[in-house]
């Protein structure tokens, strides 16, 4: 998976709001909502539309796309807005996308794409329950449906991180909500529209025939094991000292990279993620499009992005060249940058 990907994955993902109350216990009534919303998708086929918010210190986001998701591992999304997106569609099959670009008639392949597929809060409850704990709100009406509240509010620092709607019939998410440390929104996704229906064809999931294929950057099949995939990126790749509180490494892999070969490590708490991408032949990073700001950090000259409450960190060091994705307040990713740097 690309950089660029893993920070869209991540604003998808991130969540870090503040509540001055001490770290809860587990409402098991919304643990076990909990768990029928990450199984929802393995068995519930629907249409939908979807709106997604992105507020970040530099303006917001916004993207609208329709989803046609076929149980177990069928989605299509055709994006509806922004306009320099519209028309665009991908399709998904188990843990290979394909990127349809309508305008230049080509589709972009992602295969063993599994940081998306398999490391998001909904496949690996154990790990965000040792670490959050989900607790049962009010109930509310989202797309014309029942929904039930679970507010997910770390055992460490009492904080609740993520809000989630979960339709009451069906269990799947209809709503999502993000905050900054400060309490204000950075992120909301939600159903506008939904209907559950087992009739969407197999030929929705086609690709068209006249576009060429472009195989996207190749991956290895992502391992739980970083000290091997750090042995085998060909370089003295290293690996941070400091971590926050209840990360831990979840899967690693090394891919090429525009001709680069880099090792990608995935960290997280079962809610946030830290992604560090690690390569010893240039920079870690293709920066425009952003609006870096020249940070320093110890002996590290670092550029930074804020896009909504995920924050990237890119940097040199000797003939290494890191960057750092995280959901994680600017200080504790200052922290993993100089352990990398001892």
């Amino acid at each position: 998976m690309t950089l660029r990907r893993v920070l869209t994955l991540l604003l998808v993902l991130a969540a870090g709001a503040h509540v001055s109350a001490a770290p809860a216990q587990t409402d098991h009534t919304a643990f076990a909502l909990l768990h029928a919303a990450a199984e929802a998708p393995l068995h519930v086929s629907f249409v939908a539309q979807v709106e997604l918010l992105t507020i970040g210190s530099h303006g917001s986001d916004a993207s609208i796309f329709r989803v046609e998701h076929r149980a177990p591992n069928l989605t299509r999304r055709w994006y509806l807005a922004p306009s320099n997106v519209y028309g665009d569609w991908t399709v998904s099959r188990g843990d290979s996308t394909y990127a349809v670009d309508v305008k230049h008639h080509r589709v972009v392949v992602t295969r063993h794409d599994a940081f998306g597929v398999h490391f998001g809060w909904r496949h690996n409850l154990a790990l965000l329950t040792r670490n959050y704990a989900p607790i049962l709100g009010p109930d509310a009406q989202i797309a014309g449906r029942r929904a039930r509240t679970i507010s997910l509010v770390n055992r460490y620092s009492g904080a609740t991180t993520m809000r989630l709607w979960v339709d009451a019939a069906t269990g799947l998410m209809l709503q999502r909500q993000v905050y900054a440390t400060d309490g204000s929104l950075v992120v909301q996704m939600h159903f506008a529209e939904l209907r559950i229906t087992n009739d969407i064809p197999i030929s929705t999931f086609s690709l068209p025939a006249n576009y060429a294929q472009t195989i996207g950057p190749s991956r290895s099949l992502p391992s739980n094991n970083p000290a091997r995939a750090m042995a085998e990126s060909g370089f003295a790749a290293r690996a941070p000292r400091f971590l926050p509180e209840g990360f831990t490494p979840v899967a690693a892999d090394v891919g090429d990279e525009k001709g680069i070969r880099t090792l990608h490590i995935l960290y997280s708490d079962g809610l946030r993620t830290i992604s560090l991408f690690e390569n010893a032949r240039g920079a870690a990073v293709d920066m425009s499009g952003y609006h870096p700001v020249a940070l320093t950090v110890g002996p590290l000259h670092v550029e930074s992005v804020d896009r909504g409450p995920t924050t990237l960190f890119a940097w040199s060091q000797g003939n290494l060249h890191y960057a750092l994705v995280g959901d994680l307040n600017r200080e504790d990713l200052e922290k993993i940058a100089l352990s990398l740097a001892q």
